[in-house]
């Protein structure tokens, strides 16, 4: 074996990677962002506000407590990519069992449940447009559709068709930019309510940090609130409240195989053995100092996307408690009317701020569609080279990535138009997408990275003593909130 190839088995790392500078951590800022980007609109918009109208301080736990467990999930497979330049869901072809088994088990729920996404997020939308257009409703059916959802079904196809549009033929770097201004407008605002109206810190970190899980509160009992309440586990609750921050296992499938665009370490690069690492580094102890350094860039970008998706989720959950809880009577983010409540977020500082909200609540949705759309692609084609690699050559990839945009566009448009009594309402459809490939997904992903370390690395490269800890209990916590969530979905 040529040694001087081992040397060099790593290129040299950016010299940011050795400094620990917050204006060098901010160049290694890379697919987190738009990880964060996709969370943002769905996620803290709905429903941490409404996790904070309904059950006030009482879940901030949750969204901290996830936000970690999967940052650190994240971490844990981005790590592995860019020291051994391999997908983990590659390497678990290979683990003990049935051919392919654990990654058909994650990679098959994922691509099914693209669909709702991409039907749910536009209804959500579709139900604010509809609100704000005035728009007058025949009291006769349409059809198979009540009026109520027959004007939403149209408003959603409509912000469908613009989204499918942008992601064929324009390039996301514009919106990316309009949307990190008006969105940072929104952030700042939504910090300054916060602090004007300001929340009681003993109650907040009481419900911050100690996990609870309680009844429903009376008021759900109300009659524009107890067809979605009746009969519903707070454990469901949870679970959608667990899928707020970061996304799910389908989300993180396609931003690990994103960096492959980034070539940080061997990622985007080559594959490397276990015997190529190991003579690398025994050739030259230099291998592995580079080996670590770059390491370091998966840890900023995971970082970074996560304590932003944290620290605005707990914001708009505290809001929901200060403006939506405490307001006489309580307002809820629910049915089909998942956003207006929540514009009392900024009027609460000037009446004209609405527009602030309005403007950033279309930009937020339409960007995380925008932004599903890069990742599901990447979801898409990462899972195919697992199962059929053949099938995924450089060429028939590009191919792949455009049958995605049309599978995704097609199907959410199809489950769009379904009739509320077969394909269920908002929040059912993302109640089951979170429980079928939520949390014990993500948990099981992080028992699948311990084997793998294991497995794949020499033992210089593996998890550090602290990083397998965080990994095992992160897989700990997010497998048991995420069976519970089940045993109260299958049993009711």
């Amino acid at each position: 074996m040529n040694v001087e190839t081992d040397n060099r088995l790593y290129p040299e790392p950016p010299a940011e990677l050795r400094q620990l500078r917050l204006a060098s951590l901010l160049t290694f800022a890379g697919p987190g962002v738009i990880i964060a980007s996709v969370t943002i609109g769905s996620g803290e918009l709905v429903w941490a506000s409404r996790s904070g109208a309904i059950f006030g301080f009482g879940m901030l736990w949750c969204f901290l407590y996830a936000g970690v467990f999967k940052g650190i999930q994240v971490y844990s497979a981005s790590r592995h990519i860019t020291l051994c330049g391999e997908h983990p869901i590659v390497g678990w072809t290979k683990m003990p069992g049935p051919p392919l088994w654990f990654p058909l088990l994650i990679a098959v729920p994922a691509v099914l449940l693209m669909p709702v996404a991409f039907s749910a997020i536009p209804e959500i939308l579709g139900g604010f447009i509809h609100r704000l257009s005035g728009v007058s409703e025949r009291e006769s059916a349409i059809g198979a559709w009540n009026p109520l959802e027959f004007w939403i079904n149209t408003w959603s196809s409509i912000v469908l068709c613009v989204c499918v549009t942008l992601a064929v033929v324009s390039s996301y770097d514009l919106l990316e930019r309009v949307s990190l201004i008006v969105l940072g407008v929104m952030v700042t605002c939504i910090v300054a309510a916060v602090a004007v109206l300001g929340p009681d810190l003993r109650d907040l970190l009481g419900g911050l940090f100690v996990p609870h899980v309680g009844d429903f509160p009376e008021f759900l009992q109300r009659p524009e609130y107890a067809k979605e309440f009746q009969n519903r586990s707070p454990w469901l609750e949870v679970a959608l409240y667990l899928s707020a921050v970061g996304g799910g296992a389908y989300d993180y499938i396609g931003y690990v195989g994103m960096l492959r665009e980034k070539r940080w370490g061997l990622a985007g690069r080559k594959v490397a053995t276990r015997d190529e690492l190991s003579a690398a580094i025994d050739a030259d102890v230099e291998s592995l100092a580079r080996a670590r350094a770059w390491s370091r860039a998966p840890l900023w970008d995971t970082t970074i996307s996560f304590v932003f998706v944290i620290l605005v989720t707990l914001l708009f959950a505290i809001l929901g408690k200060l403006v939506l809880h405490d307001h006489v009577p309580v307002f809820v983010p629910a049915n089909n009317d998942l956003l207006t409540a929540q514009e009392r977020f900024l009027t609460e500082l000037h009446v004209e701020l609405k527009w602030v909200y309005r403007f950033g609540v279309f930009l937020a949705l339409i960007g995380t569609l925008y932004g599903a759309f890069e990742i599901y692609q990447h979801t898409f084609v990462e899972s195919v080279r697992a199962v059929a690699p053949r099938w995924a050559t450089d060429n028939r990839a590009i191919q792949l990535r455009k049958l995605v945009v049309g599978y995704c566009f097609f199907g959410g448009l199809i489950m769009v138009w379904l009739p509320e009594g077969i394909a269920g309402s908002i929040v059912e459809r993302m109640t089951f997408g979170t429980v079928i490939s939520g949390a014990s997904a993500c948990g099981l992903w992080c028992f699948a990275m311990l084997w793998l370390d294991r497995v794949r690395l020499p033992k210089p490269l593996q998890m550090s003593r602290t990083l397998w800890w965080s990994v095992l209990l992160a897989g700990v916590a997010m497998t048991g909130l995420g069976v519970r969530s089940m045993y109260d979905y299958l049993i009711p």
